[in-house]
Formats: structure tokens, sequence, C-alpha cells
């Protein structure tokens, strides 16, 4: 037997409250030692009452009273009203004579008594009325943001892969390698140092290009082993004479980051900085204490040529940490006019 659809589980729902609601004021009446409702009565009225609520919660508050046209929404409550007391008395005067129920016409002695109970009646269930409208309202609006959030976050998890998957496409992998791996063994037998440059570039660009396990991220030791070749591979191309300090306190094992985003810090490093002065070196500090991750990188600028930066950029590294940890990470730049200083903070 299938399953009923949502709107069917919504009509039994909403059946079941109004049998709740008629269930208890009939046990009310009972209790007072009142007679039992006559029914034909009893389902007259409540059509009238029902109306008056879906009429309101489905048609008047969301076009009218949610848009904030007041006096739209007032005129044609009033108008309502009075359809429903004009039905009132049809069904009171007429129809339920008709039906042979004489001893409930006009009970209440005289029409205006009797309008009075009628519209007192009509507030009430009004009233209830605009508690399901609003509450509809905000649930409905709840649901609107959920989703909402929930496409951006597809969004964003998309935006991501598709940075990665672009980088990844700018260059043949299995051609790079070979041809790395081929550059390495031809070198070797004449110098030792480019042969393990070659080597050095060679892992950076497999982590550049293959790094990316479980959900986009990698272990940080991985991460934090591609900055040292980084490192490594750029004192060999100036002769071992940048002055660098890095320093790595705490484990970094048993952790995953997201790839690629520490390399962005140094490189932005490497592009602006002055890292052939032995007072002022390159400083860059990893700390990582209880699943928190510190890097701090300080450098003095240089005042000639910039180096073009081959990193995936610091706008794109601010999206990327927005998007995976957002709320979980703090980012300070400090870009004086001689040094420049990053100092990033992550929950992982």
């Amino acid at each position: 037997m299938p399953l009923p659809t949502a709107r069917v589980k919504t009509v039994l729902i909403h059946l079941a409250v109004w049998l709740a609601y008629y269930v208890f004021e009939v046990g009310f009446v009972l209790l007072l030692g009142s007679p039992m409702p006559n029914g034909w009565d009893t389902a007259l009225s409540w059509s009238l009452y029902a109306g008056l609520i879906y009429v309101n919660a489905l048609w008047l508050f969301p076009v009218f009273l949610q848009q904030r046209r007041y006096v739209s929404y007032g005129l044609r409550l009033v108008g309502i009203l009075l359809i429903y007391g004009a039905l009132k008395c049809v069904v009171s005067g007429h129809l339920l004579p008709y039906l042979g129920v004489t001893k409930l016409v006009m009970p209440y002695g005289n029409l205006y008594s009797f309008l009075a109970m009628s519209y007192f009646r009509a507030f009430t269930f009004l009233a209830y009325s605009m508690v399901y409208a609003y509450a509809t309202y905000a649930i409905g609006m709840q649901k609107q943001l959920r989703e909402q959030e929930h496409q951006l976050r597809i969004q964003e998890r998309s935006l991501l892969e598709a940075d990665i998957a672009f980088l990844k496409s700018q260059i043949n992998p299995h051609f790079l390698f070979n041809a790395l791996n081929f550059l390495y063994s031809q070198i070797y037998p004449l110098s030792e140092p480019t042969a393990k440059s070659v080597l050095l570039l060679s892992d950076i660009m497999r982590y550049a290009l293959n790094e990316g396990g479980e959900q986009g991220k990698v272990m940080l030791e991985k991460e934090v082993q591609h900055l040292r070749n980084y490192l490594a591979l750029n004192q060999l191309r100036f002769g071992h004479n940048l002055q660098v300090q890095f320093e790595v306190e705490g484990s970094t094992q048993f952790l995953m980051i997201l790839p690629l985003v520490l390399i962005t810090f140094v490189e932005n490093c490497f592009k602006h900085g002055e890292l052939f002065d032995p007072q002022h070196p390159l400083l860059l500090r990893l700390q990582v204490r209880e699943n928190e991750l510190t890097l701090y990188t300080h450098n003095r600028k240089r005042t000639g040529p910039i180096e073009h930066s081959t990193g995936i950029g610091l706008d794109n590294t601010r999206r990327r940490l927005e998007a995976v940890y957002a709320n979980r990470h703090r980012l300070t730049i400090a870009d004086e006019p001689t040094t420049y200083a990053a100092h990033l903070h992550l929950a992982l």
C-alpha cells in the first residue's frame, strides 16, 4: 500500500484536529447537563467556521496581511464577516426549518442577540485562524531558510570542487610526472642538487594535483611536508641563501586540513618578501594545540621587482576557508609600508 502524500497527510491532520476540538466542545456541553448538539446544526455551523479559518489563513493573511496591505485586508475581512452573518441567518432561519430542526431556529430570542452570539463564535475561530496562519508562516520561513542554507552549502562545495578541478585541469599529470622522472634520471649523473630540485618539484606537483582525501581534506602532516618541499626547492633555486625560519610546534599527526591552504601564505611571502636579509628573515611559525592550528608569517617587503605567485591566491583561499571552516577560523592580515604579516587561526 503506497504511503500517503504530504497533501493527504496535511488533510488528515486537519481532520484529526477538528475532530478533537469537536469532541472537546461536545464533552464540555454534556458536562454542563445540556442535551447533545443537533447533527445538522453542528455540521452547517462548523462548515461556516471552517470557511472563516481557511479563507483567512490561506487567502487573506498571505495575500494581504503578510504583504502589509492592511486596508485591503481589513475591507475584505469585513466583507467575509458580513457574508458569514448572512449565511448564518439563512442557515438558522431557513435551512434548519426546512430540515425539520425547528427548535434551533433563532435560539437567542431576536436577531441582534443571535448575531452577537454568532459573531462571538466567529471571532473565536478567527483567532484560531490567525494562530494557524502565523504558525504556518513561521514554519514555512524556517523550511525556506534551511533549504537556502542547504543549497548554499551545495553551491560552495561545488565551487570548491570546481576550483580544485580547474587547477588539476591546467596540466596533464601523467605527462608531467613522466617528464619529470625522465629529467631526474638524465640530470642525476650530471648534478645531484639539480636532480634533487626536480624530485622536489615532482612531489610538489603530485601533492597539488592528486591530494584531496575524504571530504576534500588531507592529513595535516602531508600539508606541512608540502611546505617543507616548497621551501627546500626554493633554497636549491637560490643556492641556500634564503633567510627563512620555519618552526613547527606540536603534533601534526592524525589531523585533517583543507589542502593547499597554508601554502598560499608562504607563496605570498615569496612573492612580496625580502628573503636575503639575515637581520630580517622570513618567519614561518606553525603551532598545533588540541586540534587548533595557528600559522604566523612575517616578512619585510621587497623594494625591487615582485615575483608572480603560482598559488591559488589569497582571495580564493579566503573563500575556501569561509566555505569549509565557517565560524571556525580567524584570519588577520597586517599590511604595513615595510612589513607584511598574516595570522591564521583554524579549528581543525
